[in-house]
């Protein structure tokens, strides 16, 4: 990996998914050296662990309203507090991606389409322009073993990711 390369992309962990006690992910690299952010054993296996986190959101976290997780709004706003980031900018980034209001349309993260689209642009949000066509860091093929790791699959109903660990 080039040292140029951010660091979402040198660890492997494109949504810089940080270190929570007691989290061991599937895929983790045994040796962890960034004492901020998880390390992978490739990018599948960071793109499986962003898509595990989007799930949780969806189906076990509370936007602030204490409504589900659903809307571009309150999964940016949980993905990146603005305690930490430009929640707003990234935001409005990720309805432009996704073609939706920010507020208006459930994001279904079940849906492939919808969660492929969604892991593209907080990769890119996260880590800048990568050097692929389009910009994007990873190819198809891997972003798509990624989410198939996390149970998000083509033509899948909602509901049928797999198991919901880390």
């Amino acid at each position: 990996m080039r040292p140029e390369n951010p660091r979402g992309i040198r660890n492997f962990n494109p949504g810089n998914i940080r270190h929570a006690k007691g989290v061991r992910w599937q895929g983790q690299a045994e040796v962890q050296t960034d004492p901020e952010f998880v390390q992978f054993n490739g990018p599948r296996w960071g793109i499986r662990a962003l898509a595990r986190v989007l799930i949780t959101y969806q189906d076990k976290r509370r936007a602030g309203d204490g409504s589900r997780i659903d809307t571009v709004r309150e999964i940016i706003e949980r993905w990146a507090p603005p305690n930490e980031n430009d929640t707003k900018a990234y935001v409005a980034t990720v309805s432009r991606v996704l073609g939706v209001g920010s507020d208006d349309a459930v994001v279904d993260v079940y849906n492939f389409e919808t969660m492929r689209d969604l892991v593209i642009a907080i990769v890119r949000h996260e880590n800048g322009p990568g050097s692929l066509p389009g910009g994007v860091w990873y190819g198809d093929p891997i972003i798509a073993d990624g989410l198939s790791l996390a149970g998000v699959v083509r033509g899948a109903q909602h509901g049928q990711a797999a198991g919901d660990q880390a």
